[in-house]
């Protein structure tokens, strides 16, 4: 061995203290032959199980925190040799349905020969005591798919990849998925969340792929294009692709970017077309965002030239029907909103808080449902489809179940079975975006009626498009737009607070600090912004104003990162409000523990949860390697390897809680927030609190996010494609 490579230990690993799942950064506790404590070695180890040996290559180091570790230049992983290493293994949780104890009895009965079992005849094991046959199964499909992983973690460490990148490449390439990756390895780029072209392009040229490789080339302009498109984006000039296809390939030239450029139009992965104005160049789209662009100009075009299949008779006397019967005062305002809601077949209604949307909401369903028509109501959100149906009375559902929405299959309502429904009203319209409302509209018969109901000026979608911006561009569809303040909401601040922000005013408080809805609380040291924040969670606000906690605050703020993103502040206030929760687990950087409230961050339909839906962890399993989060009432069982699905949610970020509404909502400003403190990144927090909202903070940054009005200018030509009819 060379001098300078350190020393050589091998030993076994005796607990796993730490992983960092994005880049396999570790921390063991590993014993030494013929010592009597472990030692803490640290670095760069691709999954390691407790129990396994482990022959390692570095030095010792004495760190000032955390006392004397072995640092990891280089390490490799072998199975354990011992009976005591292979109980420990076998039941750290590596397998589901496989525990410690029934650990025991396989190595009891199989001696140190049950990993070959394990590997080359697993249909041994129905000679192990007390194994039904559905948990031998359970046992040999976990093992099988454990040492995949293991091969396919391996393959990823070579090029720096940890657990977490593992994980999802292996769920959404599946068993062969280092195979794939060989044969194209920029695959990790478009398919994997969270891993970037430099790292895919790493490992392509670790794979022998140059620089010039055309693969290389393209693969770095449909990257950047499907960049533009995570930033809103629906197309993109080619002049801007081409730019940053260079600054991400600066070693080719212009001419061999244009050769890729025309090599994606070629093979159908990119689709150009000619910019509106004449003699210009190309805008190029992803064919599925050209598609959704197309077809739904098409089919609102149809929709408004196809009579409706309910028409409402004597409008006036229906509208003063509905005032009657709801007990109802419309304002003028209100009442042209539904004048035109009976008479158009598209209507958007934009307003901000307390304009009345829910109240006009109640009267067009209301006239509607007399006129027995079939009523769809729709919101993107879980929780924003309950507010719905709570508002009108009338069952309401998500986007994705009114169109019957199987991961195997899609969206089941199509063109060519379309819903069965007279009026479709879709609340919560700002946060639709461009292929999901393809979607919408393409199962929508021409004859009905289509309301959306939006603020405008809240946060755009977090997918691509502005579809309610580019409807009321368009000047194609009847456009209500709500500005009058009414009595109901006259006396809150909130309501008053968001107004202000939204014409660039900052807010004023409440005057009166024990009966008020809004307040800024000024803290010029951004040291003590997260003291008072955590004093005012988890004291002030629950002794004055009776709030819980864990069920009426929720904190808000713009970042994941830094001391007030949600990390830290998930981490801190699951220590502070959840203090019985124990040790739990740690899965995807972030730790669960009993009692721990969560949300879930994407849709998944076989448990029927959405992104957005919240929950408390209720069980966690090691040996079933399962979690059981509470929904509302309803258990929700996740395996470990799920885990991604869900996040610690006692802070979440603005745009998460986007079509969501909490009792209490607390959000710290700080400087640090600068890159991200924009008006209506305040002004959709402050209308996420119903009858409490904090602000604490900087009265500097409060100034500067009022103040930015600027915002990203999407690139849409629906609008443009509307206004063609």
């Amino acid at each position: 061995m060379a001098a300078d490579e350190g020393e050589s230990l091998t030993g076994r690993i005796e607990r796993v203290t730490f992983t960092n799942p994005q880049n396999g950064w570790t921390v063991l506790s590993v014993r030494l032959p013929r010592q009597s404590r472990p030692l803490v070695a640290v670095g760069y180890i691709s999954a390691p199980v407790a129990g396994e040996s482990i022959e390692m290559t570095g030095n010792f180091v004495d760190s000032p925190q955390f006392g004397r570790q072995f640092q990891v230049s280089r390490a490799r992983l072998l199975p354990p040799n011992t009976e005591a290493g292979l109980k420990k293994y076998l039941g750290s949780g590596l397998i589901k349905g496989l525990g410690p104890v029934l650990a025991g009895r396989l190595v009891d009965h199989f001696g140190p020969q049950v990993l070959e079992v394990l590997d080359n005849n697993p249909e041994r094991l129905i000679e192990a005591p007390g194994l039904g046959a559905s948990r031998r199964e359970m046992i040999i499909e976990g093992w099988r798919r454990n040492q995949g992983l293991k091969r396919l973690l391996a393959f990823l460490a070579e090029f720096g990849l940890g657990p977490a990148v593992g994980l999802r490449v292996i769920r959404r390439l599946g068993d062969e998925a280092d195979d794939l990756i060989r044969e194209d390895p920029y695959r990790l780029a478009y398919d994997i969340d969270g891993v970037g072209f430099a790292t895919a392009d790493k490992v392509a040229r670790r794979l022998g792929l140059t620089e010039t490789d055309p693969r290389r080339l393209s693969a770095g302009l449909l990257y950047a294009l499907n960049q533009f498109a995570e930033e809103g984006h629906v197309y993109t000039p080619e002049r801007e692709l081409l730019a940053a296809g260079a600054e991400l390939l600066p070693e080719a030239g212009p001419p061999a970017l244009q050769e890729a450029l025309t090599r994606l139009i070629m093979a159908g992965q990119v689709t150009g077309e000619p910019q509106s104005e004449p003699g210009g160049g190309l805008d190029f789209y992803l064919p599925r965002l050209y598609r959704a662009e197309k077809w739904v100009a098409r089919d609102l075009l149809a929709i408004l030239r196809t009579p409706a299949a309910i028409e409402v008779p004597r409008q006036p006397q229906a509208l003063a029907w509905a005032e009657k019967a709801l007990g109802l005062d419309l304002s003028e305002s209100q009442r042209q909103a539904v004048a035109l809601a009976l008479s158009q077949k598209i209507l958007v209604i934009t307003g901000g808080p307390g304009t009345g949307k829910t109240t006009l909401t109640r009267a067009i369903t209301a006239i509607f449902r007399a006129l027995r028509a079939r009523l769809a109501l729709v919101a993107p959100t879980g929780r924003a489809a309950r507010r719905l149906a709570e508002a009108t009375g009338l069952p309401a559902k998500t986007i994705h179940r009114l169109l019957e929405y199987a991961p195997q299959v899609g969206f089941q309502r199509h063109p060519e079975r379309k819903l069965e429904t007279d009026l479709l009203l879709v609340d919560e319209a700002s946060m639709v975006d461009l292929p999901l409302m393809n979607h919408l509209t393409g199962a929508l018969p021409h004859t009905a009626r289509l309301i959306l109901v939006g603020d405008q000026d809240q946060l755009p979608s977090i997918g691509p498009g502005r579809l309610l911006a580019d409807l009321i561009d368009s000047a194609q569809v009847a456009v209500a737009r709500l500005t009058e303040v009414h009595r109901q909401a006259e006396g809150s601040q909130i309501v008053r607070a968001a107004h202000q922000v939204r014409r660039g005013q900052v807010p004023e408080s409440s005057p009166n600090r024990e009966g008020g809805d809004f307040y800024f609380l000024e803290e010029r040291d951004s040291s003590r912004i997260l003291p008072r924040l955590l004093q005012l969670v988890t004291k002030i606000l629950p002794d004055r104003r009776g709030l819980n906690p864990l069920e009426d605050i929720q904190v808000l703020t713009p970042m994941h990162s830094r001391d007030l993103g949600t990390e830290h502040l998930n981490q801190v206030l699951s220590e502070r409000l959840n203090p019985q929760g124990g040790a739990g687990l740690t899965r995807f950087g972030r730790r669960f523990r009993r009692g721990d409230r969560v949300m879930q961050v994407k849709n998944n339909y076989n448990r029927d949860v959405f992104n957005g839906d919240g929950g408390r962890v209720e069980r966690i399993d090691l040996e079933a390697q399962e979690l059981t989060v509470n929904f509302e009432g309803r258990p929700v069982i996740y395996d470990f390897a799920d885990l991604d699905e869900l996040t610690l949610a006692y802070a979440i970020t603005i745009h998460k809680a986007q079509g969501s509404e909490f009792p209490a909502v607390v959000m710290p400003l700080t400087s640090a927030h600068y890159i991200m403190l924009r008006r209506n990144l305040l002004y959709t927090a402050l209308t996420r609190g119903r009858r409490l909202v904090v602000l604490i903070g900087s009265a500097r940054a409060l100034e500067a996010a009022v103040a930015n009005s600027r915002e990203l200018v999407r690139r849409s030509r629906l609008a443009w494609k509307l206004s063609l009819s």
